[in-house]
């Protein structure tokens, strides 16, 4: 997740692959998908790129370690560090858009008037060991830069 903004695909493809990601799919519409490791856990990372100015989203879906409290536990790790570094937000219920009926937690921060940083946990996920689908994926972390819209 130490992509730089701005990033051409190329060099965003390279610096995740030296970081022992693979790319799992070719750059496609704009969007580059990978698969490597995140906080010792298997990561699917997706990255949206502006046609013309780079690398404006980054996406990592954190699998499961196959025991919900531990999962919570990274969830809630992730939930503080942010709060510390850019201030407290309240975590809230919303919908899941994958299962009707069912909540995801979200929290959402805005360090600055371009970036908004998304944490989101479905406490719920079914398959508590991932698939190939994000959704098996229950801790979701996204960066996304609005300066540049697509």
């Amino acid at each position: 997740m130490s992509a730089a903004f701005g990033l051409s695909s190329a060099r965003t493809q390279k610096r995740m692959e030296n970081s022992g990601a693979v790319a799992s799919d070719f750059v496609r519409n704009g969007r580059l998908t990978m698969k490597g490791t995140f906080e010792g856990r298997s990561a699917i990372f997706v990255f949206g790129f502006h046609a013309k100015k780079g690398l404006n989203h980054k996406t990592v879906y954190i699998a499961s370690s196959g025991d919900a409290a531990s999962d919570r536990a990274l969830y809630e790790g992730f939930r503080q560090a942010y709060n510390i570094r850019f201030g407290k937000t309240d975590e809230r219920a919303a919908p899941n858009l994958r299962a009707e009926g069912r909540i995801v937690l979200q929290n959402s921060w805005k360090p600055d008037k371009n970036t908004i940083i998304s944490l989101s946990c479905n406490p719920e996920v079914k398959n508590r060991f991932p698939g190939e689908s994000p959704g098996d994926y229950p801790i979701h972390l996204s960066y996304n830069f609005l300066k540049w819209s697509q």
